[in-house]
């Protein structure tokens, strides 16, 4: 007699073998998806660096990015969003005439803040692409304090634009200065 096919009992190994793969492999499917939100993230602040000093020098103006809670004025804190905007007096704050370029904000499960040489509030950039005097780090940190998830975006005064990396293949990510970086 030739019986072609399963039985129950065989049936249910193989379903409990896939189990077993498939409980394995999500912790690490869960991990990819972390990383690649948070580089998507990232990219996100590195743009919006160039897209502000692409706009100052095309309108040879100061172009500022300022954190913003309603998309049209400044204030507030980073994580809550920002603005990009012709500021045209120079003074990092958005008045009644200057035209908005853009706006955005990052996910809710990350924090963002702003840790500069000169004002924490916001960045402004010349009709040459410069900073005006500001060198400083955008800190993208998840909201569950998991270390290994945070990203950082450097801008140096000339404007130039960096993501830090991990160095030392620890998992973590370093500042602008080689440390780790820490969410507080």
């Amino acid at each position: 007699m030739n019986n072609k096919g399963l039985t129950l009992i065989e049936l249910m190994v193989v379903i409990a073998i896939i189990g077993i793969l498939a409980s394995l492999a999500a912790p690490s499917f869960n991990t990819i998806l972390r990383q690649q939100k948070v580089i998507g993230e990232a990219n996100l602040l590195f743009s919006l660096v160039y897209i502000a000093r692409s706009e100052a020098i095309k309108r040879n103006g100061v172009v500022t990015i300022c954190k913003s809670t309603d998309a049209v004025q400044c204030g507030g804190l980073w994580s809550d969003g920002w603005i990009v905007f012709e500021d045209n007096n120079s003074d990092g704050s958005r008045d009644v005439g200057e035209p908005l370029i853009s706006s955005g904000l990052i996910r809710d499960d990350y924090q963002l803040s702003w840790s500069a040489f000169g004002s924490n509030n916001y960045i402004r950039f010349t009709s040459r692409g410069l900073t005006l005097s500001q060198n400083g780090t955008f800190k993208l940190c998840p909201n569950d304090g998991d270390i290994r998830f945070a990203r950082a975006v450097v801008i140096s005064k000339t404007a130039r634009v960096r993501l830090t990396k991990d160095t030392d293949g620890d998992g973590i990510y370093e500042d602008a200065n080689d440390n780790n970086l820490t969410c507080n």
